[in-house]
């Protein structure tokens, strides 16, 4: 009960802090992917896309605002709290760094559901007319910011300023959508690049998220991979996590 309450306490701290911070979230959880759908739709649109291109468009866009919500916002909120001293008093608190990183958590699992909700209402009215399998995409979505938030803590752990760590951050969070293929097919990119994109877990997640805005739920081997990435990148970002600084 105490770790679960340390990990509530952790929650309510950055959930007060971003009702001061409130429209950088709007901006990067609603906003951009929104406006990047438009984008996407314009440029297909002119290329005679339809219904099938706006279905992973959308999806695109949801991965979009996970990606930036879960490594850039959160990201910059750890290394705020890192560089600024904050993460100081948590550490003198009788508080276990597995509860700050669990608080951090939940907090990024309530901005993805708020994000993805309020995506799919845009979806809505932009005449997508998705029916979605609301459970595998709700462990789809989950998956999806397990996995990029470790890679968050870890970019936040070894980041060696608050400038560098800014810079990784933004850069991860919006290279791991423009890399991969979100917006457009695999068969757009070079061999190469091909080759490696379909491994980056934006990818797994936009797939599945395409697959379950259709109303389908055959999404097993994209939540296998999510979930090995959440695994792997949770315990490198706990391992490389530095609770006190030298």
């Amino acid at each position: 009960m105490r770790r679960l309450n340390d990990i509530a306490c952790v929650f309510r701290i950055q959930l007060a802090g971003m009702r001061d911070e409130a429209g950088p979230f709007l901006l990067a959880a609603i906003v951009f992917p929104s406006a990047m759908y438009l984008f996407a739709n314009a440029v297909g649109g002119e290329a005679g896309a339809g219904d099938a291109a706006r279905f992973r468009f959308l999806a695109g866009s949801i991965v979009f605002s996970l990606s930036l919500t879960s490594i850039t916002w959160l990201g910059y909120l750890m290394l705020e709290n890192r560089f600024t001293g904050r993460l100081k008093l948590f550490a003198t608190l009788p508080l276990a760094p597995s509860s700050y990183v669990f608080g951090f958590l939940v907090f990024a699992l309530a901005q993805g559901a708020l994000s993805t909700a309020t995506l799919l209402l845009v979806g809505r009215a932009f005449g997508v007319a998705v029916k979605p399998s609301l459970l595998p995409l709700a462990l789809v979505v989950v998956l999806t910011i397990l996995c990029l938030c470790g890679l968050g803590v870890v970019v936040a752990a070894r980041a060696r300023s608050f400038t560098e760590g800014s810079l990784m951050t933004d850069a991860l969070g919006a290279g791991l959508v423009f890399l991969a293929p979100v917006y457009y097919g695999p068969e757009m990119m070079p061999v190469a690049m091909r080759a490696v994109s379909r491994w980056l877990p934006t990818t797994f997640a936009a797939s599945a998220v395409e697959t379950t805005l259709r109303g389908g739920s055959d999404v097993s081997v994209e939540v296998l991979a999510l979930a090995l990435t959440a695994a792997l990148t949770l315990a490198a970002g706990f391992k490389l996590m530095k609770w006190r600084e030298d």
